[in-house]
């Protein structure tokens, strides 16, 4: 009926993303897709979206894992087999490992049973060890970049600061009222100044 002016109600959505990755996360947050646009000046996007995040790793979110026990079985063997990649020899045998390992736990025993062969091909085609650590590597790079900049940065803004004070000081000691105030809007004269008293 599109020329009808009634407003069509619709159900109100809820997106939940599950996160089982490595990275320490809370238990809970909210995810925006505005936090992924380029800078917009300020301004609010004319489109967004939110997600609430669920971490559904090992010993995250106790209360949902109490009542969803599939969920928390997924959660357990997602933990053993990351346990038996960190000590066997190959992801292949860490698999079979932790299949087994969870299968006499009585841990989706029943799943892993009659879905055996389905599970260990998905993770085998989607895990590659070499890459997984180098992503890892990779964001803990990139996370030392961004560390490094914003303590360089603060550093700077310290430092410009120091600067500043001293000249205000130099200026306040000598008199010099009106460079003081033409300093305060005149970053040029700023510069003129602080070179003119030597401080760099």
């Amino acid at each position: 009926m599109i020329y009808h002016e009634k407003r069509v109600r619709l159900p109100k959505p809820k997106y939940i993303v599950f996160y089982n990755g490595t990275k320490n996360q809370p238990d809970s947050m909210e995810l925006r897709l505005s936090d992924c646009f380029e800078n917009t000046d300020n301004e609010a996007p004319c489109l967004e979206c939110t997600a609430t995040m669920l971490n559904i790793n090992y010993g995250h979110n106790q209360e949902l894992m109490k009542h969803c026990r599939r969920l928390e079985e997924y959660s357990i063997f997602v933990q053993c087999v990351r346990e038996y990649i960190q000590s066997e020899p190959s992801v292949e045998d860490a698999l079979e490992k932790a299949i087994d390992t969870c299968i006499h736990q009585d841990v989706l025993a029943d799943f892993l049973k009659k879905h055996r062969a389905e599970v260990t091909n998905m993770i085998l085609t989607t895990y590659d060890k070499d890459l997984y650590e180098k992503t890892l590597k990779e964001d803990a790079r990139e996370e030392g970049r961004e560390e490094g900049l914003m303590e360089g940065r603060a550093r700077g803004r310290e430092e410009g600061m120091e600067y500043l004070n001293q000249l205000n000081k130099y200026l306040l000691k000598s008199k010099r009222y009106n460079d003081l105030e033409r300093a305060t809007e005149d970053i040029e004269y700023q510069k003129k100044l602080l070179k003119e008293f030597g401080i760099e």
